[in-house]
């Protein structure tokens, strides 16, 4: 559950062979109080819609037909809140909370453990609600569909759940009414996080002031100085005016027929209901006629590698009405023509210079608002180079504007989309539902969103007619363009001091505009909610799966194995598409440790530095109108059967249209062969725009460092992961950066480079069409050929560290952030052991039936679970998390209550359930064969730890428990601000 962010600029789109539409559909028809409004076919996606309205209600349904067996669900409604404290978040917590039918604590996490769903999750946006999922199997599809729908419709909305999720006040000692009060709640925690990253909140203000008449002025997900002025009647009030069908829009999608969809909802729900008025559209934002300009203050960032360089200059339009699909479309052409890859002018202008480190996370075009924005901006440069930035930013529009983009440049972004429809992805549906719902809200035409090709060859056909088409555009919405905004955000000293001032004065209005009597109210209620959420509930009302909803069988995957040489070459024939995929895997046994934290920069540097004959422009122009790109990437994986020995490697991988297949392998042949490792500034470049998107993921991904730097003391192949992108890393590669000294690193990556592209073995896969197979395999032969690696010796390159010594660790990152992401690891088990699987099933226990009650719902953290790997370790975490170190005391007290706990059938049958939505999640055919490609399991070896799931009990977890949970040897590490209580203790590493 969260705010949302960011899907329409990731939407990709794929196809698969038509399924048929249910019978009994067409124009004009009534089906289950629904009429039908328009069938249509949308051909490149391979789907068949029906848009539906419902007669009673006026709600708006679309069915989404085709042949895809993870189904989705989405009901969404218009939201729109008139201030800042949160409401339309806190009540997407809030409703699923327990409802009419369903009257238990939070339904919405009991049912991720009594469902198979691929995705459960609840999102506001700045104007809207959503609530989707989706799943394989279609008796969880009905009831996953009452529980969500009986919660939006029905939900309780108790005045105590409104005060664990949103926010309340009670003494930081629950039996001490006289200790210090402090405010906690889960979405005032989670919006304390969001606001610790200073991207998010330039994000924030951007759109508050480029759109300030309605709606959008306000902080949607909540200003965790405005949360606390929420009442319960406000939260209420706002459900009563929003969530009605009336202004409900539904969407469903897949191979299961929907007509059953229709009849559940309008007899259970909507027939209940009388039409009323729709909640008005947001609307246009008045044009201004000058631009405005905003000064932002953030935390100085101890990680910037360079201290005077912590400024972020951002340039933001208002553009089009976003539910124009032709429009939204040029324009999202229009920003990957400016902003994407080192072919475009703001690449040239902005990033090549050096003036800072990289974009900003809110670059490009956005479409989640009634007016789509655009946004350009440039982090990591110095105060004294702002107003320089914006001129670069002027010039560059205005180059644009006269000179356009080159016609194999425009191609390249057309063959990127066109390539994306027919590429598929295992959540499809999900895709669709996110990226529909926004413009669908701003009453924009769904089906026409659908219809890329349409749309594309509109485009095409405007370029061809008007050779300054583009141009115009440019000089439309960002030169003449008055509406627009200019934002420069730079650290003070005294941030934190003043964000920590601000909200103590809260805290001290609020407790002085107290009572002797509110307060004994508070301390009761609060006494109430610690009880309720300590209270075991009968849940068996909810709806849940059993075993025997589980696929009894792995659905097979037939792999060809072959020998090109002396290369082992897996090959998968599958439905994709006309579509080849290819990876490799080099080994990187033979690099010395010296060199080892080079290996992830020689894989960002790979496919990014050109090679003879073609510059780094020419050979990227090259990849995108030939491939979906080329990916370059570390690849450590544990072995099945010990966690003391691993294949270490680099993956490579690229896919591309079967027409293009010798292409794309005399491509790669150029990086083996004719690699240019040599310009010194392209490099400062690359690595400067690495330490901006390291330094932008610490706040967003504190648990992922946490995690990774408590187990790093476990197994090699942890700690090598820490090494060389966790923490360690991070702080090794801003060293490298905060020196200058590019010319050394280049000087190691060559030597890396040499390592890995002439001196390695690899083995391959390819995944294509029958038809494609001998053209597939032929090319890659001339391939490998023309590369000559090494003879490999066998079909994986294990490096074997039993040597490796396990020790305790506790580490403490200080970061300037008000909350902390804690992780605590101990070791474990690898793939093979028949201890994994009871280990899985311990986790699902611990995180849903112990640590959600303990870390979340009581101590108010975001997020919190266990979760055990291969690698080797069981890893415990909390997210957003205000306690600190107190969590580590409920992670060390996890047997206790586990020995304690009454676990029962129904318990365990939970958290299979959970455990098999990842172990049967699905695999789009691109990707199937990779399981054992990539890692050496085989169908036999998966199979049987789904069988050893199955027939896990009480006492085999009971068993791991006491075997792993009590050995003493942990690894500890939290990233938070900076506290006195691990000074005086010497245990703990501080950085």
């Amino acid at each position: 559950m969260g705010i949302l962010r960011g899907f329409l600029r990731k939407g990709h789109f794929a196809a698969l062979r038509f399924q048929s539409r249910p019978a009994g559909s067409f124009v004009g028809q009534e089906i289950h109080g629904f009429i039908v409004k328009r069938v249509e076919d949308i051909p490149e996606l391979f789907i068949k819609s029906t848009v539906l309205s419902h007669i009673k209600t006026g709600a708006d349904y679309i069915h989404l037909a085709r042949d895809d067996s993870n189904n989705v669900f989405s009901i969404g409604f218009r939201t729109i809140p008139t201030d800042s404290t949160g409401v339309p978040h806190i009540l997407e917590h809030t409703v699923l909370c327990g409802s009419q039918k369903y009257p238990v604590r939070d339904p919405f996490f009991k049912m991720l453990n009594r469902s198979l769903s691929t995705f459960m999750n609840a999102m506001t946006g700045p104007d809207f609600t959503m609530y989707p999922f989706s799943t394989q199997n279609d008796k969880d599809f009905r009831n996953l569909m009452s529980v969500y729908l009986d919660a939006v419709f029905n939900p309780k909305l108790e005045k105590l759940d409104f005060l664990q999720e949103g926010w309340r006040l009670e003494p930081e000692n629950l039996e001490d009414p006289n200790s210090k009060w402090i405010i906690k709640g889960v979405v005032f925690n989670e919006m304390k996080g969001v606001y610790a990253d200073p991207q998010s909140n330039l994000s924030q203000k951007i759109m508050n002031t480029l759109l300030p008449s309605h709606t959008y002025a306000t902080v949607y997900g909540g200003d965790p100085l405005k949360i606390p002025s929420l009442t319960w009647e406000q939260l209420k009030n706002f459900h009563r005016q929003f969530y009605h069908p009336s202004n409900a829009k539904f969407i469903s999608y897949g191979n299961i027929p929907f007509e059953n969809h229709l009849k559940f909802l309008d007899e259970e729900y909507l027939s209940k209901y009388d039409k009323i008025d729709r909640a008005a559209v947001v609307p246009l934002e008045p044009k201004w006629t000058t631009s405005r300009r905003i000064e932002v203050e953030s935390r100085n960032d101890p990680m910037a590698p360079e201290k005077d360089k912590q400024t972020t200059v951002a340039v933001s339009f208002s553009l089009n009405d976003a539910s124009d699909p032709l429009e939204s479309t040029i324009l999202q052409i229009i920003s990957q023509l400016l902003i994407d890859g080192p072919n475009s002018p703001f690449y040239k202008s902005l990033l090549e210079p050096n003036i800072g480190i990289g974009y900003t996370p809110v670059t490009g075009y956005d479409a989640h608002s009634r007016n789509a924005m655009f946004t350009i901006g440039l982090q990591g440069v110095k105060t004294e180079d702002s107003e320089k930035v914006i001129e670069v930013i002027r010039t560059t529009f205005e180059d644009a504007a006269k000179n356009g983009f080159p016609t194999e440049r425009i191609e390249a972004v057309l063959h990127k989309i066109e390539l994306s429809i027919k590429h598929q992805r295992s959540n499809f549906g999900l895709g669709l539902a996110m990226g529909l719902t926004p413009p669908w809200n701003h009453e924009g035409d769904p089906l026409e969103f659908l219809k890329v090709n349409e749309r594309l060859s509109c485009f095409r056909n405007q370029i061809k007619e008007n050779p300054n088409f583009l141009q115009e555009k440019i000089r439309q919405y960002f030169i003449d363009n008055t509406h627009q905004l200019i934002s420069v955000m730079s650290p003070v000293v005294d941030y934190e001091e003043k964000q920590l001032s601000s909200e103590q004065s809260l805290l001290k209005s609020k407790i002085d505009s107290l009572t002797k009597d509110d307060k004994e109210i508070m301390l009761q209620e609060a006494l109430e909610l610690n009880k309720k959420q300590k209270h075991i509930e009968d849940i068996s009302v909810l709806p849940t799966l059993l075993i025997e909803d589980i696929k009894p069988m792995l659905e097979k995957t037939t792999l060809d194995h072959i020998s090109i040489g002396d290369t082992n070459v897996q090959v998968c024939l599958q439905p994709t598409n006309g579509i080849t995929y290819f990876r490799a895997i080099l080994s990187a046994k033979n690099v010395p440790d010296h060199l080892r934290m080079y290996v992830p920069l020689f894989c960002s540097l790979a496919t990014e530095m050109g090679v003879k004959g073609l510059d780094y422009r020419q050979f990227d122009q090259e990849v995108q109108l030939r491939t979906g790109g080329f990916g370059v990437g570390q690849h450590i994986s544990e072995e099945v059967s010990s966690v003391m020995k691993y294949e270490d490697g680099i993956m490579i991988g690229s896919h591309c249209l079967d027409s293009n297949i010798e292409h794309m392998f005399k491509l790669w042949s150029k990086i083996f062969l004719d690699l240019t490792l040599s310009d010194v500034g392209r490099l400062e470049t690359l690595v400067r725009g690495m330490v901006g998107d390291y330094i932008n993921s610490l706040v967003r991904m504190g648990h992922a460092y946490a995690m990774g730097g408590a187990s790093s003391c476990l197994t090699p192949v942890l700690n090598i992961r820490e090494s060389t992108e966790g923490l360690t890393f991070i702080r090794e590669l801003r060293t490298l950066t905060e020196s200058g000294k590019f010319e050394q690193i280049l000087e190691n990556v060559q030597k890396v480079a040499k390592i890995i592209l002439s001196d390695s073995q690899t083995r391959c896969s390819l995944n294509c069409i029958p038809t494609s197979r001998d053209l597939a395999v032929k090319s890659l032969e001339n391939f490998l050929t023309s590369i000559n690696l090494e003879k490999s010796d066998s079909s994986r390159f294990v490096v074997d560290r039993s040597t490796f010594k396990p020790a305790s660790q506790w580490t403490y990152n200080i970061l300037p952030v008000p909350v902390n992401f804690v992780s605590k690891a101990v070791p474990t088990v690898p793939f093979s052991s028949s201890d994994f699987a009871p280990l899985r099933i311990l986790c699902r226990l611990l995180s849903a039936k112990y640590l959600h009650t303990e870390v979340r719902e009581k101590g108010g953290a975001y997020g919190s679970g266990a979760v055990v790997g291969s690698h080797g370790a069981l890893q415990f975490y909390s997210y957003r998390d205000p306690k600190g170190l107190e969590t580590l005391e409920v992670f060390n007290k996890s047997l206790d209550w586990l020995i304690k706990a009454n676990i029962d059938d129904q318990m365990l049958l939970e958290a299979k359930l959970s455990v098999f939505q990842k172990v049967d999640a699905p695999v789009p055919p691109g990707s199937r064969g990779s399981r054992f490609f990539v890692h050496g399991i085989s169908d036999e070896l998966y199979e049987k730890h789904r069988t050893e799931l199955k027939q896990t009990r009480r006492d085999d977890v009971l068993r791991v428990a006491e075997k792993y949970l009590n050995t003493g040897l942990c690894g500890v590490s939290v990233l938070g601000p900076q506290t006195d209580k691990v000074t005086s203790d010497n245990r703990w590493k501080i950085f």
